[in-house]
Order: structure tokens, then C-alpha cells, then sequence
């Protein structure tokens, strides 16, 4: 599987976002230097974040962006939805228009496994499972 460009980015703020103390503002400048994102095109990403209800944006002196859920109710699916990527594609890897169950594409079926596996994947990956893990590397 790939991730768009988008998508991996998405997922890279908001895993910053999730290192950081609930609540605390983080203007879309310091994320853009923060993550290496173009900071024109990390605003198009948070605006669809915002508008998917994962983040808050506050304006004015001290606004920024933060978490509108706890980092436990936001998926990895929650964030690759939010910028519109498929977690579960429909498109044949060989191309073929026709592909299903019924005529399969030489690789259907291990193609249809990784597709299977890559939205568990996300669907059951949080942001405070990043969270953990950093917190425990750090210690370690």
C-alpha cells in the first residue's frame, strides 16, 4: 500500500500534536517547521482535519490548532479519512477494470489480504498508542 503524499502528512502533525500536553495551541507555522511540511499545504491539511471534527482551530493571540477529541478516540482511519484517503481501495493492482472474487486478477486475492489488513491496521491505531511509545522510547 501507498500512502499519498497528504495522507502521510496528516498523519505526521497529527502525531506531533499528540506529544504534546492536552489542550496547548500550536500555531500551523511552528508545525510546519516542526514536521517539514510546506506550511501552504499543511493549512489545506488542517483545514480538513478541523472540518472532520479532529481538531480545533482557535484564532487570534495565543490560538493555534489542538485536539478536539482525546488522543484514545482518534484512529489512524479517523486521520487518512479526514484528507480522503481510501483505506480500502477498489482499484486492481494489474489495472484490469473487471476484477472480483468471481474473475480475479492474478494478484487479487494477495492484494486483497494486504487491502484487508492495511484497515485493520487503521482502524485500530490511535494517537495515544504514539503517544505511549514515545513516552516509553524517551524513558528507555
Amino acid at each position: 500500500m501507498k500512502l499519498t503524499q497528504t495522507a502521510e502528512y496528516a498523519l505526521r502533525v497529527m502525531a506531533i500534536l499528540a506529544t504534546l500536553p492536552r489542550n496547548q495551541p500550536v500555531r500551523a507555522r511552528d508545525l510546519s517547521e516542526e514536521t517539514g511540511i510546506p506550511l501552504h499545504y499543511l493549512s489545506k491539511i488542517m483545514r480538513r482535519l478541523v472540518a472532520a471534527g479532529l481538531l480545533h482551530s482557535r484564532k487570534g493571540h495565543g490560538g493555534g490548532f489542538v485536539l478536539a477529541r482525546p488522543l484514545s478516540d482518534i484512529y489512524f482511519s479517523d486521520v487518512l479519512k479526514a484528507v480522503d484517503y481510501d483505506t480500502e481501495p477498489s482499484t486492481c493492482v494489474f489495472g484490469w477494470e473487471e476484477c472480483s472474487e468471481d474473475q480475479p486478477c492474478p494478484l487479487h486475492f494477495f492484494w486483497r489480504d494486504l487491502k484487508d489488513y492495511f484497515s485493520k491496521w487503521a482502524e485500530q491505531h490511535t494517537l495515544e498508542e504514539v503517544k505511549q511509545f514515545l513516552r516509553h522510547h524517551k524513558e528507555g
